[in-house]
């Protein structure tokens, strides 16, 4: 019988040699308390591409957690598709994500392209710089003004 160890394993107990802290960068942080900041945001409906929405403000060297962040919404409307990241990168945490036509649940690690769904697994540290998360807008087409979403963004506070 094989015996496998999860990531989180490995990060507690280290490897032959070096700390647990050396052998997974956020090893001290894996046990600390996840948050999640539940941003409501109203539908304007003058949405456009390239317009920005700003979503919430946290701290340099908190860890956003892309994999347990998501969006609610109420029917937007005909398309809406939205990134959302930071300054330095305005698709790292949800790239493309087309919110549907009538209500739903939008989980950030549902876009399709391989390297951006590799990289929404793993938790992002916000260097200085990064701290306000925003929605950039990609398309909107005939958007219901009024409309409520939703944004809950996970994250570790350092």
């Amino acid at each position: 019988m094989a015996t496998f160890n999860s990531t989180r394993y490995t990060a507690s107990v280290g490897s032959a040699g070096s700390s647990p802290a050396s052998t997974y960068p956020l090893a001290k942080y894996v046990d600390s308390p996840v948050y999640t900041a539940e941003v409501p945001y109203t539908i304007v409906g003058t949405e456009a591409a390239d317009d920005i929405i700003n979503i919430i403000k946290l701290r340099a060297g908190d860890v956003v957690i892309p994999s347990m962040s998501r969006i609610v919404n109420e029917d937007i409307g005909t398309a809406l598709t939205l990134d959302i990241g930071f300054a330095s990168n305005d698709d790292a945490l949800l790239d493309g994500g087309a919110l549907g036509t009538s209500a739903g649940d939008f989980i950030f690690t549902a876009a399709t392209s391989g390297t951006v769904v590799a990289q929404q697994y793993n938790p992002v540290v916000l260097a200085v710089g990064d701290e306000v998360i925003k929605a950039t807008v990609k398309t909107a087409t005939s958007l219901t003004a009024g409309a409520k979403v939703l944004f809950i963004i996970a994250y570790k506070s350092r």
